[in-house]
């Protein structure tokens, strides 16, 4: 996990700029994310990168953001989650299911 000074919006400018341009958070609306009339497996989602963003002045400004690809159409995006008492449980259990393959050794917001 990389903590990071940036904002939010910044490292998601960085990543749609690397390609992260899906919203991997409709995993969390529905029961299953379809993409082209398909639903998606879930084994196939990895986490690419993950970030932690600390409030400055206000811990309700926490939040963690997953970089993450589809491995089988290699559709890329991103999911959104507060973070440590502010985490959304339901999200919680989405990102419990997917792999990490992450490489701290590059962080792609430099």
């Amino acid at each position: 996990m990389i903590k990071t000074e940036k904002t939010l919006v910044e490292v998601l400018e960085v990543l749609r700029g690397r390609g992260y341009v899906e919203d991997f958070n409709l995993l969390e609306v529905r029961d299953s994310y379809i993409k082209n009339g398909e639903k998606v497996d879930m084994s196939d989602i990895v986490i690419d990168k993950i970030y932690r963003f600390s409030g400055q002045n206000d811990v309700d400004d926490e939040a963690i953001l997953y970089a993450m690809r589809n491995t089988k159409d290699g559709a890329k995006g991103v999911f959104v989650n507060g973070y440590g008492i502010y985490s959304d449980d339901d999200a919680d259990a989405i990102i419990d299911q997917i792999t990490i393959h992450e490489d701290d050794s590059d962080d792609w917001t430099l």
